[in-house]
């Protein structure tokens, strides 16, 4: 072999010896699912808040009172007043003998507990629920005029 050969070849066996071999890991993958390790250091929920109370009995143990409301304000039509000009209600009707409550877009911006807490205000001031053996009144959208909603003695129900 010559000098060149053999410089050539030591130079090949050099570089060889210098990269870098490929990288070993554990296996991802088997037979019944992702491996253990995969799970290490990962902290996922899938909720943005997990549930604590179902639904349903969320509301079970609150003690909140239309009181609570009117005790704030001089009287009662200043409360549904201040409803009015916040733009959560817009109009209050009758639609072939049934009362309707129109809600502007600042409703869609209440939570659940609040879009509960205003319609109870309103049947409790109005007395529209009372007023009938199956009292009850629809909740309209101010913008389509459509039903997206009822209260009834039983309280709040949205679509």
């Amino acid at each position: 072999m010559s000098k060149n050969a053999l410089f050539i070849a030591s130079i090949i066996a050099l570089s060889a010896l210098a990269l870098p071999t490929t990288a070993q890991a554990d296996s991802k993958y088997w037979i019944g699912g992702w491996s253990e390790k995969h799970w290490e250091n990962q902290n996922f929920e899938p909720y943005y808040e997990p549930a604590k109370l179902p639904h349903d009995s969320q509301w079970d143990y609150d003690d909140w009172k239309s009181n609570d409301w009117f005790e704030q304000r001089d009287s009662k039509m200043q409360l549904i007043n201040g409803f009015y000009n916040s733009d959560i209600l817009r109009d209050q009707y009758v639609d072939n003998d049934m009362p309707v409550l129109e809600v502007g877009p600042n409703f869609f911006n209440l939570g659940g507990q609040d879009k509960r807490r205003v319609t109870q205000v309103v049947d409790e001031v109005f007395g529209i629920t009372g007023s009938k053996v199956f009292g009850s009144f629809m909740i309209y959208d101010w913008e389509s005029k459509k039903a997206i909603g009822i209260y009834t003695q039983q309280g709040l129900q949205l679509q």
